[in-house]
């Protein structure tokens, strides 16, 4: 009983070592991870009717229903410290043929790694959420491939979990096929197939969905970490394309010495698969899925020719530019080899101390390498408020009689709001506003740019170059402006905006209303 309750309470002892200063009142911002207070269901952008490239599909539309019974900073706790316990307790799951040292040992790599370290702080969580529902997919998965015949939600739950964005979509989809087996995987894919076409239809009813921006091909290259190289990064599921959400621990030389201990410790387990031990049919029914995801992390680095051929001409094919995402189809061939090579060394030993220093080290060993992950990213991960000037903006929106869409300025991807802690964010007027909103869809990384793909947004940006903003504004049917006034740019933007009528005013944030025609 006690080493049941210890198998139970570990992935919440790492999920909440991560996540305490999380649950503080607040929002936590960062990055791609915007949460607002309530999420308007009635926008067209919510559903991926907008002009933007809908990639936030079906996630906001999950989002804007779950807004009207849980409010907005709730849900997003629910969320984070859900994906992590979620992620260990299915690990523990899968890993459950081998003894409970390796299986901690496993679910330990399997939730503190570079792959969740670098995902949570760039604000990833529908991938978090997949990635939580991977273990659970592996298990019930394999139980088809052994002829079993599993009740249809154990495999099907899971599935659509993985489906809240477009990538983490096929990431499941792939996973699904490869470990049932081709030849029992009919319904498996037929069911992957449909809780994927709310983003692929979405995808290709939008004008974009053709083609995307080659030069996102080498800004989303997969980066070396570890001080070992490029394929080592990917094999100790790291290698994200954004520097600054890499933990710091990354960069020491503990980080090079743990990737080859971790290494050797499944090179080990890959051997004892491979003479019969209680691995070998997880190991070859997860190696496929884990090799699919490594050729896809590394494409984008060593053959990015191809990758900006598929990505220029291929519909959709824009979701394998950041390759690194796809790291997570080897995050369960490597916790199961972790636990086999545990199971293995462990069992060489005869001493009962010497046994358990060695099952105490292999569990401890990811903390003690990335400690930096602890404590919402070593502070990094922290909640704010929105000022109550965002709320009086929000009404004023809603009272407002002026027709068409929000516009939000200055025209940038992502804002450092000085009541965020200066830390980066996207604009969090894109959703935090009851209308369809355009924001900029640019990216800007080390002064190279990536174009964008919303056609509306690409008018307003020529519009603000040439002057002629109000014309622009009609045309793309926008009759409202918000201006975050403490955001780089926003003194000239203002300037333009001197015609407009104001609709609400703050120290932080103004609302403008386009003027007809004629004035």
């Amino acid at each position: 009983m006690g080493r049941r309750r210890l198998g139970n309470a570990w992935p919440w002892v790492m999920a909440l070592l991560v996540c305490a200063p999380m649950l503080a009142p607040g929002y936590v911002l960062s990055y791609d991870m915007v949460f607002v207070p309530r999420l308007d269901v009635t926008r067209a952008d919510v559903w991926g009717l907008g002009s933007g490239t809908p990639r936030a599909v079906p996630s906001d539309a999950v989002v804007a229903l779950a807004n009207l019974a849980l409010p907005g900073w709730l849900l997003q706790k629910l969320v984070l410290v859900g994906s992590l316990v979620a992620a260990g307790a299915g690990a523990m799951r899968m890993l459950e043929r081998f003894g409970l040292g390796a299986q901690l040992a496993g679910t330990t790599w399997f939730v503190w790694n570079p792959y969740v370290a670098e995902r949570l702080v760039i604000g990833h969580w529908p991938l978090l959420v997949a990635y939580a529902a991977l273990p659970w997919l592996v298990v019930a998965c394999l139980q088809v491939r052994e002829g079993a015949a599993p009740r249809w939600w154990r495999w099907a739950v899971p599935l659509a979990l993985t489906a809240l964005s477009p990538a983490s979509g096929v990431i499941g989809a792939v996973l699904a096929v490869t470990v049932c087996g081709w030849r029992r995987c009919g319904r498996v894919a037929l069911v992957a197939v449909l809780v994927n076409l709310p983003w692929i239809v979405a995808g290709f009813a939008h004008p974009g969905a053709g083609s995307s921006d080659p030069e996102g091909v080498s800004v989303f290259a997969l980066r070396p970490e570890a001080g070992l190289g490029r394929l080592g990064a990917a094999l100790s599921l790291g290698g994200i394309w954004n520097a600054d959400v890499v933990p710091d621990s990354r960069g020491l030389v503990t980080a090079t010495v743990f990737c080859l201990v971790l290494w050797a410790v499944m090179a080990l387990g890959a051997v004892a698969a491979w003479r019969g031990g209680p691995a070998r049919e997880p190991v070859r029914a997860l190696v496929p899925a884990a090799a699919i995801g490594l050729a896809v992390a590394l494409a984008g680095a060593y053959v990015p020719a191809a990758v900006e051929w598929v990505v220029e001409t291929v519909p959709g094919g824009g979701l394998v530019r950041d390759g690194a995402r796809y790291l997570a189809l080897l995050a369960p061939l490597q916790a199961v080899l972790v636990a086999s090579g545990v199971a293995a060394l462990a069992g060489r030993v005869r001493a009962g101390f010497a046994r358990a220093s060695i099952l105490a080290v292999a569990v401890l060993l990811p903390i003690a390498a990335m400690p930096d992950l602890a404590w919402g990213a070593a502070g990094r991960l922290e909640p704010v408020s929105y000022p109550a000037e965002w709320d009086e903006a929000r009404a004023a929106i809603a009272d407002s009689d002026a027709e068409g869409d929000l516009v939000s300025l200055p025209f940038g991807a992502f804002r450092a709001p000085a009541w965020n802690d200066g830390r980066v964010v996207l604009d969090p007027a894109g959703r935090y506003f009851p209308r369809t909103t355009v924001t900029d869809d640019e990216l800007v990384v080390s002064g190279r740019v990536v174009a964008g793909e919303d056609e509306r947004a690409d008018a307003v940006r020529d519009a603000l170059d040439a002057g002629d903003l109000a014309d622009a504004l009609r045309e793309q049917g926008i009759g409202l402006v918000v201006l975050t006034r403490d955001a780089y740019g926003a003194e000239a933007v203002e300037e333009q905006l001197s015609g407009f009528a104001p609709v609400y005013t703050g120290d932080e944030i103004a609302v403008y209303e386009v003027p007809p025609e004629g004035r």
